[in-house]
């Protein structure tokens, strides 16, 4: 279904749960109340799926809020590709590739949003269009697209009109019956928010259940992103870093966020490094300007990640060592009484009487001097992709960086999933 094979579940699924055993290991409890590791941190449909859909959920409650506020109108749109992207080779595949459609059809609809009736509107509501779309595969693997946009009630059947002739006559030239246009919510349960947000949840994988969801596959095989709004609310970007100093004093922290940003009282500063808040301090009867995010401190944060792993990776050496000791003393007939290590082409390697066999010694940068770390930086440079430890490479990569052998900035593992 949806063109997902079991060998596609297959690597998915341990591709994701290898992230999150990787995300486990780090415990954030200098960051927040209790003991918290970086797994429950961490905003990803695919590796926190709960953590994730809440943000969603509010995100489209507070769209919602806001456009009736404004006393704008829900109107559910959807957008079939056309036949030239149902196409198939002989062996099943699609001529032109998930992504790719999904790419096409977020284009087209950038050119429609763009028309004179969305120009006329946002000159008169003093903002651009404010919407909520989700991209769904057909069964063939095909995507199409579901939208929720917000307009006056006046404006509603012209752009009715608009949407059927421009993707039924346009170059588009979708079939009038794979576009639909909706504005009555009278006879939905749960009106217009539960009507999105059936399609939203379908997209996440529901850990309650072991039956397989392809669907979801889908969207991580073919890279195809599950939403996309308006920028109307506070960006992410943003919303994510500073939301902590506001989610226990406000009920709706993304809709306070989204209007103090507006309102210029959340900015940025220092040339985008730091994210300020000023307020007036009724306990001192003056205003305030504070800090609530600061380059440098994600900066240190991924110095500690690194660490982290460092330390995990010298543990594991080092347990190896005991393990050799152990079975050392334990066979003493053992056909070998020293531990052997050479070097070779700048590899280590130690002998394991466990396994009978020399085994590649973990190279940890930050103990290399610095010819010793630039000639291993240049071998991983060099080493054929497929075969690189992409973690390790950016490790040594950050020693480098650090100790102003290259120039570059520190990257944070987190960059590599």
């Amino acid at each position: 279904m949806y063109g997902i094979t079991n060998e596609d579940i297959k690597y998915i699924d341990d591709k994701i749960e290898y992230q999150k055993d990787y995300l486990r290991r780090f415990d954030l409890g200098f960051m927040a109340n209790g003991k918290t590791n970086l797994l429950d941190n961490t905003y990803s449909a695919n590796i926190n799926p709960k953590k994730y859909f809440a943000e969603i959920n509010n995100r489209v409650n507070t769209m919602f809020v806001n456009a009736k506020e404004k006393g704008l109108k829900p109107v559910f749109v959807t957008l079939t590709a056309p036949s030239k992207y149902h196409r198939k080779y002989e062996d099943g595949k699609l001529h032109i590739n998930p992504n790719e459609t999904a790419k096409a059809l977020t284009q087209v609809w950038n050119k429609f949003t763009n028309l004179q009736v969305f120009q006329k509107m946002k000159k008169e509501l003093g903002h651009g269009l404010v919407y909520f779309r989700v991209y769904e595969p057909h069964r063939s693997s095909v995507p199409h697209l579901h939208a929720m946009i917000f307009i006056p009630v006046n404006y509603i059947l012209e752009v009715k009109r608009k949407y059927k002739e421009y993707f039924s006559s346009s170059s588009w030239g979708a079939n009038k019956k794979a576009i639909d246009f909706k504005y009555t919510w009278y006879k939905e349960g749960g009106g217009a928010v539960g009507y999105i947000m059936k399609y939203i949840t379908k997209t996440f994988k529901d850990e309650d259940t072991k039956a397989v969801q392809h669907a979801v596959y889908w969207y991580i095989k073919h890279k195809v992103r599950r939403f996309l709004s308006s920028r109307t609310l506070a960006p992410l970007s943003i919303y994510r870093k500073v939301r902590y100093y506001f989610k226990n004093k406000y009920q709706d922290d993304f809709k306070t966020i989204s209007n103090k940003i507006n309102a210029g009282v959340i900015y940025k500063s220092f040339e985008d490094t730091q994210i300020n808040y000023i307020y007036y301090n009724h306990d001192i009867g003056e205003i305030e300007d504070i800090t609530l995010w600061s380059k440098n401190a994600d900066l240190i944060l991924n110095k500690r990640r690194d660490e982290e792993l460092e330390r995990l990776q010298i543990e594991k050496q080092k347990q190896e060592i005991r393990d050799i000791k152990k079975a050392r003393l334990e066979n003493k007939h053992s056909f070998t009484n020293d531990i052997k290590a050479f070097a070779d082409n700048g590899d280590k390697y130690i002998y394991s009487t466990n396994e009978s066999k020399f085994k590649k010694v973990v190279v940890i940068p930050s103990r290399l001097n610095d010819y010793e770390l630039f000639a291993y930086y240049m071998k991983l440079d060099d080493m054929d992709i497929s075969k690189l430890d992409i973690k390790h490479y950016i490790l040594t990569k950050n020693e480098m960086v650090s100790r102003g052998l290259i120039n570059g900035e520190i990257q944070s593992l987190n960059d590599i999933f």
